[in-house]
């Protein structure tokens, strides 16, 4: 997220005597970028914004749950091929370790996008570090990211989004894992 706010501020600095309009586009740029940073940073704030979200959209939102989070990363779901994945398909089952594409056993399509046509280059190893923060501290530590890769492995595995209640229960179960 870092990054971000440097490259904006860096085309700041670039559009100087140009358009105002152009200007005040990149500020803008800047502040979301700094308000993206702000939301999350350690994997506590972003179950912490969860939940406010989601007394935000249910007043009768009672908390979330690690024994549900468990379930859900474990619970298998049949897509439209027949075959059935679950969260623990691609992330091992202890997230708290690492798994390898083209060593353990990973759905390929997991890493090979359907567009995407299999060459040689497949055959790479692909590293996929822990899911749980206890043994990867820089998981869920930028709310940004975590949105996107809980858009595309919830899409991957269920078939759509997944609810503020599914990311908040299985963050929360990722969060109450002792270390190794």
């Amino acid at each position: 997220m870092l990054s971000l706010v440097k490259i904006v501020r860096v085309r700041i600095l670039a559009t100087q005597g140009r358009s105002l309009a152009l200007r005040r586009v990149w500020v803008g740029l800047l502040a979301l970028a700094a308000m993206c940073a702000a939301l999350a940073d350690s994997p506590q704030q972003l179950l912490d914004g969860y939940a406010e979200q989601a007394r935000a959209a249910d007043t009768a939102f009672a908390g979330f749950s690690a024994q549900r989070g468990e379930a859900f990363y474990r619970a298998l779901h049949t897509q439209a091929d027949g075959d059935s994945y679950s969260c623990a398909s691609c992330h091992h089952e202890d997230p708290r370790r690492e798994q390898f594409a083209h060593q353990d056993k990973i759905p390929c399509r997991a890493c090979h996008f359907p567009a995407q046509a299999y060459t040689e280059r497949h055959k790479i190893r692909r590293q996929l570090l822990p899911l749980a923060p206890v043994a990867n501290p820089a998981r869920f530590g930028d709310a940004q990211r975590a949105e996107i890769w809980f858009k595309r492995n919830c899409e991957f595995v269920l078939g759509r989004e997944c609810t503020l209640q599914e990311k908040g229960d299985l963050l929360a179960w990722l969060l109450s894992l002792p270390p190794l």
